[in-house]
């Protein structure tokens, strides 16, 4: 990585100009984190120890990010990387339509250690191996590059690589042990590209790139996205550290499976707890991961096939949960129901399902859904659906028993008037498709309590419709 105060020289010196393909929301339809083109002078470079593995027949990692290695390499020069080990799976980025632009992996030296890790990408058209597996021994041959965007400081070391082979393996590395504090410190650079493990932490704030623990490392998503919740707490967090390009903000820590990130506990909410201001929505009609909850509840009825989606993400289902705590006697009470998204074909970002099984031959979900009186906890987006208060973006599915359903609230004859329910209607302009219709569809004003009641299962008994 180079510091920042050599970026607007190397800029103007050699003519640099850099693409950027930002990244959106997981969940979103639009298109992930993305690199761009772009090299520095290496110059700046903060050395290392000089302590670097000797390599046969071509050089080490460490060669490429220590400047104080007897071998060192630098910026601009082509280099063959014999017997380096895959840290990571391969991973797209710059996505066009979905489709990614680029490929990119982490490879490290054997064993792991500081400065023996680095960032390796290259363009689709180069088709070279994408099924390249953690652990999976390497031969790259590159240009070793300083990436960056001239406007947020510093740079991420890089290999672009001309040729990947696959020499063997598969033992993957072994995560160097370290603390948020080293990785957030003077001295983070030495982990660059590196596979660490930090133990404990936990989450003070998530964002559509991921979340930052208490003592303010970031987790990010760029591989692996999990869906933090603010407070939830880690026995231990294993990823590839990398150079926040895009914020300037020093280094990160990147998952790469479900597996690297063991969660101690996670706070968990009730559906009345989405419904009455507890826990704020996502704005507008989008969830974003700084909208996640674990919620519980009881499902309040079947499954139904919404829409058949895309083939990236596959068809939207939903179903409705309430919550069995929020009774009035022995019936559900108001902002007790959430109306549950969920995308179980998706390949974009997977939904874990326990207690549940998914054939995406199963049209309508038929076999292994959930099913009303199941008790369940959700994973998702406390957000809205066309206006109606949902849980999007649902990660994880989990059966956790089963109970009988609480009564439905009960509208009419021995319950509420059926006047809260009164949904309101607006009044329709001259020539739409109510002209002719006695009497006219005016403007009709909804219950106060409406919202009260939206997704809850209720009862009508003994009433009668009319057009008022």
């Amino acid at each position: 990585m180079l510091r920042p105060s050599l970026l607007a020289t190397m800029s103007a010196a050699l003519g640099l100009s850099f693409v950027m393909a930002c990244p959106t929301p997981p969940g979103s339809d639009e298109t992930g984190e993305g690199e761009g083109e772009g090299e520095g002078e290496g110059e700046g470079e903060n050395p290392g120890d000089g302590n670097c593995p000797v390599v046969t027949g071509g050089n080490s990692v460490c060669d490429v990010q220590d400047s104080a290695s007897a071998h060192a390499v630098g910026t601009g020069a082509l280099v063959t990387l014999p017997g380096v080990v895959a840290a990571s799976q391969v991973f797209g980025s710059s996505f066009d339509a979905g489709v990614p632009t680029r490929f990119n992996l982490y490879v490290g030296d054997t064993p792991t250690a500081k400065r023996g890790g680095v960032f390796v990408s290259w363009r689709a058209e180069a088709n070279l191996p994408t099924t390249i597996a953690v652990g999976d021994v390497l031969t790259i041959t590159g240009q070793v590059a300083e990436f960056t965007l001239a406007d947020t400081g510093g740079t991420e070391t890089r290999i672009d690589a001309t040729a990947i082979t696959i020499a063997g393996g598969n033992t993957p590395l072994a995560p160097l042990a370290v603390t948020a504090a080293e990785l957030n410190g003077a001295d983070g650079e030495d982990y660059e590209g590196v596979l660490v493990r930090i133990e404990g932490g936990d989450v003070a704030a998530t964002d559509s790139f991921g979340f930052t623990l208490t003592g303010g490392l970031k987790i990010a998503n760029a591989i692996f996205d999990h869906p933090a919740i603010v407070g939830e707490t880690f026995t231990s967090i294993t990823g590839v550290v990398r150079f926040d390009i895009f914020g300037g903000t020093g280094f990160e820590l990147q998952p790469r499976a479900s597996s690297d990130v063991v969660s101690d506990s996670r706070p968990t909410r009730t559906v009345t707890e989405l419904n009455d201001g507890t826990v704020p929505r996502c704005p507008g009609d989008s969830g974003f991961n700084e909208c996640v909850q674990v919620i519980s509840g009881i499902v309040t009825s079947p499954v139904d096939r919404i829409s058949d989606g895309n083939a990236e993400r596959g068809p939207i289902f939903g179903f409705y949960v309430g919550d069995p705590a929020n009774l009035e006697n022995g019936r559900f009470g108001p902002k007790s129901g959430i109306f549950v998204l969920a995308r179980p074909a998706n390949t974009r970002e997977t939904l874990s399902l326990s207690g549940y099984t998914f054939d995406a031959t199963d049209r309508f979900w038929a076999t292994g859904s959930p099913q009303i009186g199941d008790l369940v906890e959700i994973v998702g987006d406390n957000a809205v659906n066309f206006d109606q208060g949902a849980l999007r973006n649902t990660t994880e599915i989990k059966k956790v028993g089963t109970d009988a359903l609480p009564l439905p609230a009960l509208f009419g004859t021995g319950g509420r008037p059926t006047s809260d329910l009164k949904g309101g209607r607006p009044a329709n302009d001259t020539g739409d498709f109510t002209t002719g219709f006695t009497p006219a569809l005016e403007d009709v004003a909804p219950s106060a309590t409406i919202e009260d009641w939206e997704n809850v299962l209720v009862e009508l008994k003994d009433v009668t419709t009319t057009t008022d």
